[in-house]
């Protein structure tokens, strides 16, 4: 697949799953497809990929099923 940023053919579709918000406005989604470029490095989404996450964020109570899920904060230990 062709890097839409850097033009080589060296792009693959990979999915992830990414926090939006905090506190009660979280929304976790996962299997969210993302183009992955090895040549250059950089990730992105496309533009139907991205409204679909908008769809999602702003209709999280209905799209979305509850999950019990850990949550750590990081602290930063003396060395």
């Amino acid at each position: 697949m062709k890097c839409e940023l850097c033009g080589a053919q060296a792009a693959v579709a990979r999915k992830t799953t990414k926090s939006f918000g905090r506190g009660d406005s979280l929304v976790v989604i996962e299997d969210i497809p993302i183009i992955h470029c090895s040549n250059c490095h950089e990730s992105y989404l496309t533009a139907g990929t991205a409204r679909e996450i908008d769809r999602i964020r702003k209709n999280r109570s209905r799209r979305g099923k509850p999950k019990r899920v850990l949550v750590a904060s990081f602290t930063k230990s003396a060395a």
